[in-house]
């Protein structure tokens, strides 16, 4: 059985995307990366992508009284990450709210479950997203400063081994 324990994870957060971007309609194949990628892992503390699908409701006379379920639609509804607060420049704050372009705005997400390159035994998890909530400010008296950043993911949650 293999073990992971997460030391490495690598967010990378961008504007554009080179190749076939997840997210448009129509688009079953995904290909290429995230252009000029703002790597924000050095301040995320947790986030972890959900996608899911939709459960539709079959159940009939002859289920024998049990509930009967089909897969519907898939989403990647959205994926929470925690911060360490920072304003300085080329930290987080001013990536989310110029480089990204803040609340509202449409992002390229590519997650890995560490910093080597993509691969076979470490894929990328892809995905557009827009920025649904932004809390720049977080945190108690004495705690280290804290930010969330919600990102809504639009069209295929995709996964890319090379």
């Amino acid at each position: 059985m293999a073990a992971f324990v997460n030391t490495s994870r690598m967010v990378l957060l961008g504007a554009a995307w080179t190749g076939t971007a997840p997210g448009l309609p129509g688009t079953q194949t995904v290909s290429g990366t995230v252009t000029t990628p703002s790597d924000i892992s050095a301040f995320v503390r947790s986030g972890n992508p959900s996608p899911s699908v939709a459960m539709q409701d079959g159940t009939n006379f002859a289920s024998g009284g049990f509930t009967v379920q089909y897969p519907g639609l898939k989403s990647g509804d959205e994926i929470t990450f925690d911060i360490i607060g920072d304003f300085a420049s080329a930290t987080v704050y001013p990536i989310v709210q110029t480089t990204l372009g803040g609340l509202g705005a449409l992002v390229y997400l590519d997650l890995k479950a560490t910093n080597a390159s993509r691969g076979a035994t470490n894929p990328s998890f892809v995905a557009a997203a827009y920025i649904s909530n932004w809390q720049p400010i977080g945190g108690s008296v004495g705690d280290l400063g804290a930010m969330s950043l919600t990102l809504s993911i639009t069209g295929k949650f995709d996964y890319l081994a090379s």
